[in-house]
């Protein structure tokens, strides 16, 4: 007589030793963010998505609301789970300025340590923390290096403070409310936001936002922002929006719409410096007849470039866009005035 099957259900001390892999990780993220957005899942059809079988997806489930403890609760009629109540779970998300770059600089390092026991370690460990911050961070490589020299003040401990709601309100795509300085200003003012991506640029945390009620997607820095508070309506990111191509035209802090062919002649002197350091990824540099070198740059605003040529004084000079051309002018006519209108104080 065959044995009988044993119907009592396996015990819990099973998951918690079951290791959470990495793509057992990027499940239980993409659980999550489903949930948080009000979203009812089925194992079904995460089973597809995933190509696993939906009894990996309840193991899922089930490693969550048992060892972890996120309210998920079954609702038999659409054979679909959700949440009970707002949960705030992804614990790696809760990661600082400092740690983000940290893990960006681990990443570059352990790269080098390619095809060693050690090495593909690290990079599997990092690896599970990419899935979960996903696109959220951008970190140009070119900035790694001085990030070392960043200023510890008050605008980096504002950073501190603020990053890791900001990632979180990302990633479950929970609107803001926000009181924000803008340069100028005497005061800081109210703003409407939903975060859609951090970026480190010139030794300052950047959010790229969609700024309710301007209709617009903005770049606030970090270290301007007095206070935040989640406003209790969640968003949906703007049709076609990619961080990746927002930033490609930006030369540091600012970025925008519209895109400019940028030609600049520089002397010997800036050339090279240009040469060592490159200006802009879409940097391309020709020889000209008067001994200069032309540099060709495609970016989406004049902000940044225009301070770029003011700093190199007459060892650059704009060739286009006009609109450029005349920013300088203006800038500098307004330079010599400065000079010219007495004696210092």
């Amino acid at each position: 007589m065959p044995a009988r099957r044993s119907s009592r259900r396996r015990p819990t001390a099973t998951l918690r030793s079951r290791p959470c892999t990495g793509s057992t990780l990027a499940r239980i993220v993409a659980l999550h963010r489903r949930l948080s957005n009000e979203q009812r899942v089925t194992a079904v059809s995460l089973a597809r998505e995933f190509e696993v079988s939906s009894r990996t997806i309840r193991r899922d489930i089930e490693l969550m609301r048992d060892q972890i403890g996120v309210p998920i609760a079954w609702d038999a009629p659409t054979a679909s789970w959700y949440y009970t109540q707002p949960c705030d779970f992804l614990p790696l998300l809760r990661i600082n300025a400092d740690e983000a770059v940290a893990l960006a600089l681990a990443g570059r390092t352990f790269s080098a340590w390619h095809g060693t026991p050690l090495g593909r370690a690290l990079l599997g460990a990092l690896k599970k923390i990419a899935a979960v911050v996903g696109d959220s961070v951008s970190i140009p490589a070119d900035t790694l290096d001085d990030f070392g020299a960043a200023p510890a003040d008050d605008c980096a401990a504002t950073e501190q403070r603020h990053f890791a709601t900001l990632l979180e309100a990302r990633e479950r795509r929970r609107e803001l409310r926000i009181t924000y300085l803008k340069a100028g200003d005497a005061a800081p003012q109210p703003r409407t936001i939903h975060p859609l991506h951090l970026a480190y640029r010139e030794q300052r945390w950047l959010l790229i936002a969609h700024d309710v009620d301007r209709g617009q997607i903005r770049t606030f820095i970090l270290g301007r922002i007095h206070a935040l508070e989640p406003s209790g309506a969640h968003f949906q990111p703007p049709a076609g929006f990619d961080a990746a191509h927002y930033l490609s035209g930006s030369l540091g802090r600012f970025a925008g719409g519209k895109e400019y062919d940028v030609r600049i002649a520089l002397d010997a002197t800036a050339a090279f410096y240009a040469k060592e350091r490159p200006w802009h990824p879409s940097q391309a540099l020709t020889a000209l007849p008067d001994g200069r070198t032309e540099i060709r740059l495609r970016l989406n605003n004049l902000i940044d470039i225009e301070n770029a040529v003011l700093r190199c004084g007459p060892r650059a000079e704009v060739l286009a866009p006009p609109e450029l051309r005349e920013r300088v002018k203006t800038a500098a006519a307004a330079m010599v005035a400065l000079y010219q209108s007495g004696a210092v104080v």
